[in-house]
């Protein structure tokens, strides 16, 4: 570890965290661990939060985007609290256990994980806040007026069905 980064993030993963805090600890993995993690924004939520993704690998050996990758995700909907928590654990394994444990070490010096704890932070937000709600999904309403999109088409056994199939 270079002599001016950080100490480690110490989270806790027997409480849920809320976006800023969320955000802050993706960040602080950065802080501590520069060489070891990045963290951008795939895109942006409904209601504008950026979706978070941290890359972890060791970038001394190589860039990221030229190592084989495992991705893994979590909180797609947003009640599903725990895998959030299980991916910032993954995290937390990777960078506390690099250069001790061997496996972990060669792990980031040949690949890359790619982690996105929160796929869904509206959801998950509207499910911790103060007066919670449990949605399946997103806070985003449905049915949405959107031009169609060519060979897009809804299925199901009403109107009101919220799947769609694609065929490629």
């Amino acid at each position: 570890m270079l002599p001016f980064a950080s100490p480690t993030p110490r989270p806790r993963f027997d409480e849920f965290l809320r976006y800023e805090a969320l955000s802050r600890l993706l960040f602080d993995y950065v802080d501590a661990h520069p060489s070891l993690v990045s963290v951008h924004a795939i895109g942006k939520s409904h209601e504008g939060r950026d979706i978070w993704v941290a890359t972890v690998t060791n970038f001394s050996t190589g860039d990221a985007a030229d190592k084989p990758a495992f991705w893994a995700d979590g909180n797609i909907h947003a009640a599903e609290l725990t895998a959030c928590t299980a991916v910032l654990y993954y995290l937390h394994q990777l960078v506390v256990r690099f250069g001790d444990d061997r496996d972990i070490t060669q792990l980031l010096d040949t690949r890359c994980v790619y982690l996105c704890p929160r796929l869904n932070p509206d959801g998950a937000e509207l499910a911790l806040s103060d007066r919670p709600r449990h949605i399946r999904s997103s806070t985003r309403p449905y049915p949405f007026d959107e031009a169609p999109v060519e060979g897009l088409k809804a299925a199901g056994a009403e109107d009101s069905t919220r799947y769609t199939l694609r065929r490629m």
